[in-house]
């Protein structure tokens, strides 16, 4: 019991003399001050996205947010405060921007990926540099039925009745006397591939989960494709189709084209379909040639027969009546 007792008070003061020493050591004047400085130190908040923003969409309270960061790591090109009274206006100063770029939850908000809608030029702050914004009309059944939205990506397809014209002209100048038959009225054809939609209708933001019935869409384009687009407007019927979010590793970017002779199997066989046809008028002539000139054979067959009756007949009248 005695044992005890002394062990427990040598553990009580070996505790107590490593306190003191820690005490001691870390609360001297230098330590505190160090302390006292950090606790000052300012609280540089920067403004990060909440939640994903894709192009086109439009900055508010609910998707912007404040985050500590670490004054080593500081970007300047970070939107931030020190202060808690400043944050609100801040935050109501680029409530309202629109979204150029993707910016994922939690990465900051800077001033090159947002566009501020009020301003003059508001379209061309949306587009990327160097390139163009051309509007075309769409409908239900060209336009993904409302599915197209600010931020997608798109091909655009041209449909036309050129083609035919095209060749019958070619055929004119070679002055060919027997042509083959050829089918080609309609023919459709990818003009533009994986473009950015940036507007549809008069709104570069829609709310999301919901479509939208296009009328009209804007997209974002090099300047060759602007001339291809503005060129086919005036060639016939344009169509977007909407693209998947990622794109295929052997996808080639090779414009390509169908027309009616390949959607078509009767299209296809028009020239051997038409050839039995004719086939089958030539043998229904020729049975019918082959008819008349039967009959034509009976009749004349007839006709002799009467002639030769009548010869008899005339030839017996004339002769005497025996005794």
């Amino acid at each position: 019991m005695k044992v005890l007792i002394v062990g427990i008070l040598v553990l009580g003061l070996a505790v107590a003399g490593v306190s003191t020493y820690l005490i001691q050591t870390f609360s001297g004047e230098a330590n505190i001050e160090e302390l006292q400085k950090e606790a000052l130190k300012p609280k540089i908040r920067v403004l990060v996205a909440s939640k994903d923003l894709r192009p086109g969409q439009k900055l508010d309270p609910k998707n912007m947010e404040w985050q500590f960061w670490v004054d080593e790591s500081l970007n300047p090109k970070y939107i931030v405060v020190e202060k808690d009274e400043e944050e609100a206006g801040k935050i109501e100063e680029f409530t309202g921007s629109v979204v150029r770029a993707v910016i994922l939850e939690g990465e900051p908000i800077l001033g090159s990926k947002v566009f501020k809608s009020g301003q003059a030029g508001f379209l061309a702050g949306v587009l990327d540099s160097g390139m163009r914004a051309v509007t075309f009309k769409v409908g239900a059944t060209t336009g993904s039925a409302g599915f197209i939205l600010p931020g997608d990506r798109v091909d655009v397809l041209l449909t036309h009745g050129l083609v035919q014209k095209a060749i019958t002209k070619i055929q004119k100048g070679k002055k060919e006397s027997r042509k083959t038959l050829v089918v080609l009225k309609h023919t459709t054809e990818t003009i533009v591939l994986n473009v950015r939609v940036i507007a549809v209708n008069a709104f570069v933001d829609v709310v999301e989960g919901n479509n939208v019935a296009a009328k009209n869409v804007t997209l974002e384009l090099t300047p060759k494709q602007a001339e291809v687009l503005i060129t086919a407007r005036a060639m016939g019927k344009l169509s977007v189709v909407l693209r998947s979010l990622e794109t295929p590793e052997d996808e080639s970017g090779k414009r390509t084209y169908t027309n009616d002779v390949e959607v078509s199997p009767f299209i296809q066989n028009i020239n051997k379909i038409i050839a039995a046809q004719q086939n089958e008028r030539q043998r229904q002539l020729q049975d019918e040639a082959a008819e008349l000139k039967r009959a034509e054979l009976k009749r004349a067959e007839a006709s002799a027969a009467k002639r030769a009756e009548a010869s008899a007949a005339a030839e017996s009248g004339s002769r005497p009546s025996p005794p």
